[in-house]
Order: structure tokens, then C-alpha cells, then sequence
């Protein structure tokens, strides 16, 4: 396998690579990202997802990524470049990884015809990037396929949610910057909010809410679903908890809503 070797940050690569590393709007301008790590370079050979680059980390990679690397070249026509350890260090979200990432193209947005009659989790306005990656993980691990975001949600596709979602994204389809009126006024399903400050009680309600296509809005820690997020909400469910925890995360939440929404569906 041959190695194209950067060992100067004045690199261009590899001042592009920092710029998607750390910069959120990069990656919406360049329509690419980093993934770093064994698994989700993993996940991503096994995909349809266009690599472009693999970089290793010249002196630490260890035999298992280098392998990795080379079988991203192999299958996925990508180039490999080594990067001194200094290099790779500042691209990397992690402080000891194992030495290998890849540069992915992020995909084109969802089409209305992908997500009108779908089920879909909506994020609203969260901003964090694990919470994030944590819900995009647990609406796909819940058989939900599709993601969209409010204009203010934290860019989907940046490395820091991909590492918190570990991997999820290549089993979903995404609508980014789209608001909440946006979304209603194409989407053919109903619309309900988590809504710890009210609403109806999640599990007293009757199995009847989770016929047909459903979206979830999940909104920020703090906040919660925003006001517009409720205009065009057809209900509010609060999760019942115990009187000694003011409150669930946001990811957690969201797990409780949408396997409940599965579980009832499977007893139908």
C-alpha cells in the first residue's frame, strides 16, 4: 500500500482535514468529515459511503489499523496518507487513538419523498454534540430511519456527533436545517413532543398514538421543545419519573418515547 507521507502543518490536506476536525461549518461547506477509530472506519467499509482519504498515524498505528487502512484503499479507492504523530494528534477527538481515520463525504440531504410517510425522530435546537450522536444512535437502534434538525441543532455530521453515535449515521437518512413549520407542512404522519413541563402521561396513554407514521421532537437539555417546535405538535407526552430526579437527558428520553412507540406496536 503506498503512503503519501505529511509531516507540515502547512500542509493544505492537512489544514483542511484540522478545519473539518474542529470547525462545524467546514464540514457543511465541504461536504465532508473524520471519523477516527477502529469501529467506525469499520462501520463505514461496510457501508455505501464514499471514502476519500484514510490517514494513519505513521509512528502509533497500530497492525489492526493499518490493515483497516489498507483495506479502505482496497475497497473504497481511497488514498492513504501518513501523518506524523504530532500531526495526527490534532485531528484526532480522542487523546490516545488507535491511529487511523478516514475522510468521508457527508450525504446529500433526504428528499421529502424519503421522509413524508416516515417514521422520524426531530431534533430541536440541541446543540450538544453527544446528546446528539446519542439520539441519532437510539432512533436507529429503534428502527427509526430518519433524522431531522432545526436550523439551530448542532451540525449531524461533524466528528464529535459521529463518535457519539458510533455509526449510526450510515443507517439513517438526514434533513438538516429544516424548521419546524418546514417539516409539518410536508409531513403526511402525526407529530408529538416530549415535553417534560406537560402534556399527557406517556404511559397512560392508549396504544391508538402510535398508529401510522409517527415523529418524535426532541428538544435542548434546559429549554425542551421550542415553542415552535409545539405549535405543530398534535400532542405532548411527558415521561412520568420518580419525585427524587427533576429530569431525564435528553437521550434518555427519547429512548423511553420511541421504544415505547416500538414496543406497542409489536403487541398490536
Amino acid at each position: 500500500m503506498t503512503e503519501i507521507l505529511i509531516e507540515s502543518e502547512a500542509n493544505a490536506r492537512f489544514k483542511r482535514w484540522k478545519k473539518l476536525a474542529h470547525e462545524a461549518r467546514a464540514v457543511k461547506k465541504e461536504g465532508a468529515t473524520l471519523l477516527e477509530g477502529i469501529h467506525l472506519c469499520e462501520v463505514v467499509l461496510g457501508a455505501d459511503a464514499s471514502v476519500t482519504a484514510v490517514l494513519i498515524d505513521d509512528q502509533r498505528a497500530t497492525s489492526e489499523a493499518r490493515e483497516l487502512a489498507y483495506q479502505c484503499v482496497l475497497n473504497k479507492g481511497a488514498k492513504c496518507y501518513a501523518l506524523s504523530s504530532s500531526l495526527y494528534d490534532q485531528l484526532s477527538p480522542v487523546e490516545h487513538g488507535v491511529g487511523v481515520m478516514c475522510e468521508v463525504s457527508v450525504p446529500k440531504r433526504a428528499e421529502v419523498s424519503d421522509w413524508a410517510q416516515a417514521d422520524v425522530l426531530y431534533l430541536d435546537g440541541v446543540q450538544d454534540a453527544g446528546n446528539a450522536g446519542t439520539l441519532i444512535r437510539t432512533a436507529v437502534a429503534a428502527g427509526v430511519r430518519v433524522i431531522a434538525a432545526s436550523p439551530s441543532t448542532a451540525i449531524l455530521w461533524t466528528p464529535k456527533v459521529m463518535r457519539a453515535a458510533m455509526g449510526a449515521h450510515f443507517g439513517a437518512k438526514f434533513v438538516e436545517g429544516i424548521t419546524p413549520q418546514a417539516f409539518r407542512d410536508a409531513y403526511q404522519g402525526h407529530i408529538y413532543a416530549a415535553d417534560a413541563r406537560g402534556g399527557e402521561d406517556l404511559f397512560a396513554a392508549d396504544d391508538h398514538y402510535t398508529q401510522g407514521p409517527v415523529t418524535w421532537l426532541m428538544g435542548a437539555e434546559g429549554p425542551g421543545v421550542s415553542e415552535a417546535g409545539l405549535t405543530v405538535s398534535d400532542r405532548r407526552f411527558y415521561i412520568p419519573i420518580e419525585a427524587a430526579c427533576e429530569s431525564l437527558n435528553v437521550g434518555a428520553a427519547a429512548a423511553v418515547c420511541l421504544f415505547d412507540t416500538r414496543r406497542r406496536r409489536m403487541k398490536a
